[in-house]
């Protein structure tokens, strides 16, 4: 008897340890059918998940109401189904255990359906519940607007990439001279700056002081309406769409949608508001023709008139010139620009470049990762002066028909600049493998598959194994770029 009880325990924290998976996953996509099914949506993932709930490592969702009611409400529908499979088939006969034990079984596949159809369910209250909190932060925007004396200029930030070093970089140079606001890290959808204009954005400012504020809002999307949602909230002025790519393609359906969805920024500015656009990218260039009201057009090749250090990537020094550009359109004259520049400093979740293990230099771009993102890393490090480069990433997600178009050509990149890919996810790494086994001649810069260059490009299925392959070979001599969402075992081995 003890012995069926212990089974019985071991069987309700396999169930508990599965519901937490199912959560975690839920939550980690905003729990929007939408984006779990743009990840998760493939008969082999899902499958693999379905069947090992996360394998050996455990998944904790973070503990919010919402997390803990639909884990709570799950474990009790399974709890339930427990009781009623015991009373059925505790009756001692063999055959009556063996139906047990097929039947909880059963109950740990279905854990999936459960926690969804828990999540479906708080559907309905969360959607009013946020347009209420939508309405609420609305009005107080309102209200600090049609006060001259509140002194508030909203500045609105959108792109495919590059949107918080933008936040960052403009918010460093603005508080030179501007008491500045800004939505924190990950905060930039509807319901994330309606709760923080909600809690944070003050109707007045110090008695007698008559310092301009600006208020500077990280605006994402996953669907055309999203953004225009927020500007629906801010109001904002000013409006800077820092590149658009392929990222979220799977949500957006094509690249027309997103530049749609992208452009609500620019449809919401007033008439005396300014538009900034990147000029590095052709989508935006695209949108900066289309756009009839003040406008600027800027990037990488104006950054002679702001910066005077050029060692970052690509896509950070034409944020910095889109940032210099709104200060300069809000009375900062170019010597306080510039002076502002030379003392940015890079945040906690921007491309890092240190001395790592052994002295190897790690180029550390973990925080997300988007097609245009891993090609200008990619660039950033085929420019560094070590012999021996590396790259550990995982293959991208949310590309939808793009995605194996964007991983040939970050295979095709990789072949060109790096001696070993160390990729840790097997969506695409095929294509990756089959891109990254051609060399290119340095004279006719044709491309042709060298034998020898076919093992460059290796899958691992954890990160003790990414680890294995890079422990011998770090030295002062090589540079590792870690990009995206990669374990953080492997970051931290790199330090």
């Amino acid at each position: 008897m003890i012995f069926f009880y212990v089974i019985l325990l071991l069987v309700g924290l396999i169930l508990t340890k599965s519901s937490l998976f199912w959560v975690y996953l839920w939550q980690t996509k905003e729990y929007r059918l939408d984006r779990f099914w743009a990840e998760y949506g493939y008969p082999k993932k899902l499958g693999r998940f379905w069947l090992f709930s996360g394998g050996r490592k455990f998944h904790q969702p973070v503990q919010t109401i919402k997390s803990v009611l639909i884990h709570f409400i799950s474990l009790v529908v399974v709890a339930l189904g427990m009781f009623v499979l015991l009373k059925i088939f505790l009756g001692g006969a063999l055959s009556n255990s063996w139906l047990l034990i097929i039947s909880l079984i059963i109950l740990y596949l279905l854990m999936p359906l459960i926690v969804s159809f828990n999540v479906l369910i708080f559907y309905i209250p969360t959607v009013i519940i946020k347009h209420i909190i939508y309405r609420l932060a609305a009005k107080k925007m309102r209200k600090i607007g049609s006060k001259e004396r509140y002194n508030l200029i909203v500045i609105g930030i959108t792109g495919s990439y590059g949107k918080s070093s933008a936040k960052e970089f403009l918010a460093q140079i603005l508080e030179k001279k501007f008491n500045v606001i800004k939505t924190p890290e990950n905060v930039n959808s509807e319901i994330g700056v309606a709760k923080f204009v909600l809690k944070n954005v003050n109707p007045s400012i110090s008695s007698g002081h008559n310092e301009q504020r600006v208020f500077i809002v990280e605006m994402g999307a996953y669907k055309r309406g999203e953004i225009k949602r927020i500007c629906d909230i801010v109001k904002p002025k000013i409006g800077i769409i820092t590149g658009i790519g392929e990222q979220h393609l799977a949500l957006f359906g094509s690249i027309e949608n997103i530049k749609k969805a992208k452009f609500e920024l620019i449809e919401s500015l007033p008439v005396d508001g300014l538009a900034v656009f990147c000029g590095e990218n052709k989508y935006c260039l695209e949108l900066a023709e289309k756009h009839e009201k003040k406008k600027v057009v800027c990037g990488v090749s104006d950054a002679n008139k702001y910066v005077s250090y050029t060692n970052l990537p690509k896509h950070y020094l034409s944020n910095i010139v889109a940032a210099a550009e709104v200060a300069k359109y809000l009375g900062m004259s170019d010597e306080e620009i510039k002076e502002a520049i030379k003392n940015i400093k890079l945040t906690e979740r921007m491309t890092k470049t240190f001395t790592g293990r052994n002295g190897a230099l790690v180029i550390d771009d973990t925080y997300s990762a988007n097609p245009d993102g891993v090609l200008a890393a990619l660039d950033y490090l085929a420019r560094q002066k070590q012999k021996t480069k590396i790259i550990v990433m995982p293959c991208l997600i949310e590309l939808g028909g793009a995605a194996e178009e964007v991983h040939h050509r970050i295979g095709k990149r990789i072949g060109e600049v790096c001696d070993l890919a160390i990729i840790t996810t097997s969506d695409y790494f095929s294509i990756i493998k089959e891109e990254a086994g051609f060399v290119v001649s340095s004279s006719s810069r044709a491309r042709s598959r060298d034998s020898s260059n076919q093992d460059k490009s290796v899958l691992v299925g954890s990160p003790s194994k990414a680890i294995e392959f890079l422990k011998d070979k770090l030295n002062p001599d090589t540079a590792v770029l870690l990009e995206g969402r990669l374990a953080q075992e492997i970051v931290d081995f790199m330090k």
